[in-house]
């Protein structure tokens, strides 16, 4: 009998969290390379700026996607009653977004006079829902936070359901479909939307994570070594073609290698704190963009540095970023103890 991944259907999530860390990691660090060496050209990277198809941003995009589909399906497995899931899902989402959004829209457009009277009142709709930063390349809106991965995971929340039922009956024939579809949309791209960030581009990827939840007990024990190798293909040989058709592979090949090494930590101090980062993430993606365009830039505008200054630059970025995140976490968590408790009915006496 081959030997595999778990030996029964439960599925640790320290992997989960190691995969998180990761693509988080990717986010954060392109972004400040780009902002820096904007501002101050010349300054080394931290990391990499680029691989042989792509960028860093590119592959930390990828990974959350495949890790979006992944953590669902881990969680909604064997059951996903459609409202429990929705208002689970917003709960997590908006308060801390609302929050994060209403406190940008006060400093920059009403302290700093910034609002653009020429975009008509009706589309802070969009921002409402979260979708202001995936429509603004459509239709300029008061986007201030999120950007288009916002839009497009919400969107991919709300297909969830549905994938998931075609996944649970026919998984092969619906990753099959899916691949089939992809390759099609991506040389035939019809859209107005950049096509990385558009929602239907990134189905393949969702529904690849969801299919590692669902296989990952079973898998061999070589099957991360093999997403380990075809990760590194798309990492460090350049492929023709758009990018978008091997970004898929890139995203499923290192998410399921970092889940399972991810799964070989044992020191408990380590799990706890990548279960912690992992806690803190989404918060983290709100804010880390803004933290570096109104902190930094600004006051960095024309240096010179060299790379002891950018590592400095780089940590007390990461340092302020996750507390911002923090705090941003703490007053949304807040609230929304404050809005359950006033929901309650006063108990009759």
């Amino acid at each position: 009998m081959p030997q595999t991944l778990a030996s029964s259907p439960r599925v640790r999530l320290a992997g989960l969290d190691l995969t998180r860390a990761a693509a988080l990691w990717c986010i954060l660090t392109f972004h400040f390379n780009q902002n820096i060496q904007t501002a101050c050209p010349g300054a080394p990277a931290i990391g990499f700026v680029t691989y042989a198809n792509g960028s860093l941003g590119h592959i930390g995009v990828s990974l959350f996607f495949v890790l979006s589909g992944a953590s669902l399906m881990v969680r909604y497995r064997d059951d996903c009653p459609l409202r429990p899931y929705l208002l689970r899902r917003a709960a997590a989402i908006f308060p801390m977004y609302w929050i994060g959004w209403g406190a940008l829209f006060v400093y920059s457009d009403l302290l700093h006079h910034n609002l653009d009277r020429s975009i008509p009142l009706w589309r802070i709709l969009w921002s409402v829902l979260a979708m202001d930063g995936y429509l603004n390349a459509l239709a300029p809106n008061f986007y201030k936070i999120g950007e288009w991965f916002m839009g497009c995971i919400l969107l991919l929340y709300l297909l969830f359901p549905l994938l998931r039922r075609a996944m649970k009956a026919r998984p092969g024939l619906t990753l099959a479909g899916l691949a089939i579809f992809h390759i099609l949309w991506t040389l035939l791209y019809p859209g107005r939307l950049e096509i990385e960030h558009h929602v239907l581009s990134r189905v393949l990827e969702f529904a690849l994570g969801m299919g590692l939840a669902l296989w990952r007990p079973r898998m061999p024990r070589w099957a991360p070594w093999a997403g380990a190798v075809l990760a590194a293909i798309v990492l460090f040989v350049p492929l023709p073609g758009p990018r978008m058709l091997n970004l898929p592979v890139l995203g499923v090949g290192l998410g399921l290698a970092l889940w399972a090494a991810g799964d070989r930590i044992t020191a408990a101090p380590v799990r706890a704190g990548l279960k912690q980062l992992a806690a803190l993430s989404y918060p983290l993606y709100l804010v880390h963009h803004v933290t570096l365009t109104i902190l930094f830039v600004p006051r960095l505008a024309g240096r010179v540095l060299g790379l002891p200054g950018v590592w400095g630059v780089y940590l007390l970025y990461l340092l302020v970023a996750a507390c911002a995140a923090l705090a941003l976490r703490t007053v949304a968590g807040g609230l929304v103890r404050l809005a359950g408790r006033l929901r309650r009915p006063t108990p009759q006496t």
